[in-house]
Parts: structure tokens; sequence; C-alpha cells
């Protein structure tokens, strides 16, 4: 296993150990905080620095196939070198014999997922503040030709003032040489180019922009836009861009979401639009300053 991977030069630092090598007994490993595609991931502290941070440990016996093994090795490469307020940091890896663990940014207040589910989804201002930062991480990552595909509120990871961080890079690809076709990411997420059964439409950075409508969608309501039971029909809903009906879809939500759920790729929300739209600039501003207010009162 120690080959199959090659060291990151220069590791983000841990304690300002920039080219320090880690072994496993250097952590002290904490509880758990949940269980990923490839292993689990637990709140660590590196013992001579007092550093905290969670630990995603790899079985190496998940790691037998080709695909897995470059799921792997794509999530460490994109996202060491993806340095954004909004992307999970990744300091570095290390294995042994039976592991690879990887040493990751700590988010105490978990996934955007639990967030949604505990609160039964966001008020229009935080959605709205936590969608933009998505968006803008995710044009980070367009700006250096790397598509996410799998943006999803599992994948969001919040600091305890509620940062979101986008994490799992397993499904990034770089698109600097060709686009791609791979069918990948989560159902209810897949963009109508993504269903297309005659896989002539190449997937450009714009699937991503789809799943950040969705994304939206599922910020307030805790549910997606086009499920259905059947999931035939899920699909031909996402193929037709039929948006479920609710409550807390105002006309503004509605109008910028249609935008990005657009079928016709061309005509879909660049992300620089979308962020700068009036409604969205007014709803992060509204949630700025009723942060500022709390902050304050505290």
């Amino acid at each position: 296993m120690s080959n199959a991977l090659q060291p990151i030069q220069e590791p983000n630092a841990i304690g300002g150990d920039a080219q320090r090598k880690f072994v496993v007994s250097d952590f002290e490993f904490g509880k758990k905080l949940g269980q990923g595609r490839f292993g689990t991931v637990f709140l660590g502290r590196e013992k001579k620095n007092n550093f905290i941070l969670a630990i995603k440990r790899i079985n190496n016996i998940t790691l037998t196939s080709d695909q897995t093994l470059l799921q792997m090795k794509r999530e460490i490469e994109l996202q060491y070198y993806l340095l954004h307020k909004n992307i999970l940091l990744l300091y570095g890896f290390f294995d042994d014999l039976n592991h690879v663990y990887i040493l990751l940014e700590a988010c105490p207040a978990g996934t955007l997922f639990r967030a949604l589910k505990l609160n039964g989804g966001l008020n229009v201002p935080r959605a709205t503040y936590v969608v933009d930062c998505v968006a803008d991480a995710l044009n980070y990552c367009h700006d250096r030709h790397v598509i996410h595909r799998d943006v999803k509120p599992e994948n969001i990871l919040l600091t305890e003032e509620f940062v979101p961080k986008l994490a799992d890079f397993g499904w990034a690809v770089c698109t600097e040489k060709k686009n791609r076709e791979t069918y990948c990411g989560t159902p209810h997420y897949l963009s109508p180019e993504m269903l297309n059964s005659d896989n002539n439409h190449a997937h450009t950075f714009k699937i991503d922009n789809w799943a950040l409508g969705v994304l939206y969608y599922e910020c307030l309501t805790s549910q997606t836009p086009f499920y259905s039971k059947d999931k035939t029909m899920t699909f031909h809903n996402i193929k037709c861009a039929r948006i479920r009906q609710h409550k807390h879809i105002t006309a503004g939500v509605l109008n910028v979401i249609t935008g990005l759920l657009t079928v016709d790729v061309e005509k879909r929300s660049e992300l620089n639009d979308f962020r700068n739209d009036k409604f969205i600039r007014g709803q992060v501003e509204e949630y700025n300053t009723n942060m500022s207010v709390r902050r304050a009162a505290k």
C-alpha cells in the first residue's frame, strides 16, 4: 500500500511542522464523527502541538479495486491543492500496513445534512448564505478546471460558526484535457445531461451549477426538488426540470433556483451571475447583519 500513493512534498502545516512525517502514534483518536465511502472519520489530536483535527482512517482492504484506489488518490491530490475558505482543508496523509490516514480540518458542527434534518430546513437568509459560500468554492474549483460532481448536504461540513466547507472530492475530476462522461454522483442531484441515455452530452462544470440549485432547494425545505417514490419518475422530473412546489420556495428563491435548474446547459446560470443576483446579495447581507448583531449581544 505504501507505494500506491505519492507523498505530498510540502504538506499543509500542522502546528507549524511543514516537513514533518507523521505516524499513527503521533495522534490521539477521539470520538467517531462519521462514516465515509472509504472509511471512518474521527476527531483527533496531534500530541506534540495539541493540534485538533479530523482523521479519516481507511482500511486497506477497502482499496482492493483500481477504482476505489483511484477515487481516494483523487480526493487527496485535488483537495490538498484547493485552498479556499469554503473548502475543507486537507493537511496531508500517511499510511501503515493496515490503514491510510487522511488528516483534515475539523468541523465540530458536523454535516449540513445533519443540520437540515435537525432543523427541518434553514431560513432564507441562512440557506442563501450557505449556498453562496458553496457557489464561491465551486467557482474557485472551476477556475482551476476541477468539477466536484458530488455536491450534496452530506459533503458539506460546518464549523462552529456555521461556515460551510465543501468536502469529499472522491468523484471530482480535472477537465484540462477533456470533458467527462462518467455517470456518478447522488441520483437526486444528477443533472439532465448526466441522465441522457445517448451519452452524447459531455459533462462540463455546469453539472455542479445544477447541483447547487438542488442544494438551495434542499437547504430551505429539507427535501429535494424532483423527488418521487418512483425512481423512474424522479429521473423524468429531472429531465423536465419539474420542480415541486413548496411553501418555503418563495418567488425570489424560485427565480434564482430556476436559473440553475435549467435543462439547456448553455442557458443554465453561471455561478457569478447567481452570486451577483440582487436577491442573493440581499439575503446574504441580511444574514451577515443578523450574525453581527448576535455576536455583539454576547
